[in-house]
């Protein structure tokens, strides 16, 4: 349900969002993450045969397909709202962490989706805005920043082990 409301408000965003609602979403995902999510999971989980069946969201891979488009999302949308930004932000770092060397790791998975190679292609104020240099930089940007490059930075290293 908390997916589906997902794809409902942010297919909404460009009128308006609801700050409190994006934080909760965030939080799900944490604890998504942590419990469906890496090497160590069962994928015949009976969440996944259920995420297939009500979203078609048949593996793992879709499911970081779906993370990193909202992670895009709330770069875009959420950009100057520094709560939103951080806790994005801590998600993609979080994602970003794993173990490259195992061949099921879900980092690899992660680089071979097409919004993460974006993300490595376009890594400007343009399409994230906090990454926007200005005259009133403060040290809340500089970590979000910092966070940002060093999940780019795993994500590169991937293929290079």
């Amino acid at each position: 349900r908390v997916l589906q409301l997902m794809n409902l408000t942010d297919s909404r965003l460009a009128q308006a969002g609801n700050e409190k609602l994006e934080l909760a979403m965030l939080s799900f995902f944490e604890q998504f993450r942590k419990i469906y999510i890496g090497d160590q999971v069962q994928k015949s989980s009976k969440l996944y045969r259920r995420l297939s069946e009500v979203l078609g969201l048949n593996d793992e891979t879709m499911v970081l397909s779906v993370f990193i488009g909202k992670i895009i999302t709330n770069l875009k949308y959420w950009g100057r709202c520094e709560p939103i930004t951080s806790k994005t932000l801590q998600l993609l770092n979080d994602l970003s962490i794993g173990y490259p060397f195992q061949k099921s790791c879900s980092v690899r998975k992660l680089v071979k989706l097409s919004a993460v190679q974006f993300m490595l292609n376009n890594h400007t104020s343009e399409h994230f805005s906090f990454l926007g240099i200005n005259n009133q930089s403060n040290l809340t940007d500089m970590r979000c920043r910092t966070t940002f490059y060093t999940a780019l930075g795993r994500l590169l290293m991937v293929d290079l082990g």
